[in-house]
């Protein structure tokens, strides 16, 4: 591998560990795990979606995801409901109590939060919508959709 291909590589992961580090203090701080947080974020953005539609978006195992949406949804904070096109199929939606969890998650307490507003401000939007066009040129390039 290319010493840029591995350069690459590595500032991926590097950002992506220090994404997944801030999501769990946020979760631990209102007391869930951040795959949960993950996915009531990922719900928040995605209102009725298929248990495997959320795993794909998550590039997760639906076991996994499965597996969590049962305790979300045990907790209050996911519901499961019949899609109306499709009665066969269940969709999922966040209830009041997960929206609350999500803001509470997300305060002004919110590290990931602050740190975000660092980078916008230190980037600017030009620069932002530049990088974000890169990524889903690397993503695209990455999963062979040339």
């Amino acid at each position: 591998m290319e010493k840029a291909g591995r350069e690459i590589m590595y500032s991926i992961f590097r950002i992506r560990k220090a994404f997944y580090r801030l999501i769990r203090e946020d979760a631990t701080r209102v007391g869930i795990t951040e795959l949960q947080l993950i996915i009531l974020y990922t719900l928040s953005k995605n209102d009725s979606i298929r248990l495997n539609d959320l795993a794909d978006t998550l590039n997760m195992s639906n076991s996994t995801v499965s597996g969590t949406i049962d305790r979300l949804v045990g907790a209050g904070l996911v519901a499961r409901e019949t899609a109306k096109e499709d009665r066969r199929a269940v969709t999922l939606r966040l209830t009041n109590q997960g929206e609350e969890k999500l803001k509470e998650a997300f305060n002004d307490q919110s590290v990931l939060v602050e740190r975000l507003r660092k980078v916008e401000t230190m980037i600017g939007e030009h620069e932002i919508e530049k990088l974000l066009s890169t990524h889903q040129e690397i993503r695209r390039i990455l999963l062979g959709e040339e």
